[in-house]
């Protein structure tokens, strides 16, 4: 393991456990948001546009025809 990595960068070192086959994806998807508050999950996934608010809606795009 590559503690300088760790020291320096550790959201590159978990993404090179993963990467390298040293963790499981779902295990490390697991920790972060068990660890994060649900306020924290929230913004996340507005901030990259995955919060229902960004949903595609079948039926606003028919309204629009």
């Amino acid at each position: 393991m590559d503690k300088e990595l760790f020291k320096r960068d550790p959201r590159d070192f978990a993404l090179s456990l993963v990467e390298d086959g040293v963790v499981d994806p779902m295990l490390m998807l697991h920790a972060a948001l068990n660890w994060l508050s649900t306020d924290e999950v929230r913004d996340m996934l507005d901030a990259n546009e995955l919060s229902p608010r960004f949903a595609y809606d079948e039926e606003e795009d028919e309204d629009l025809v």
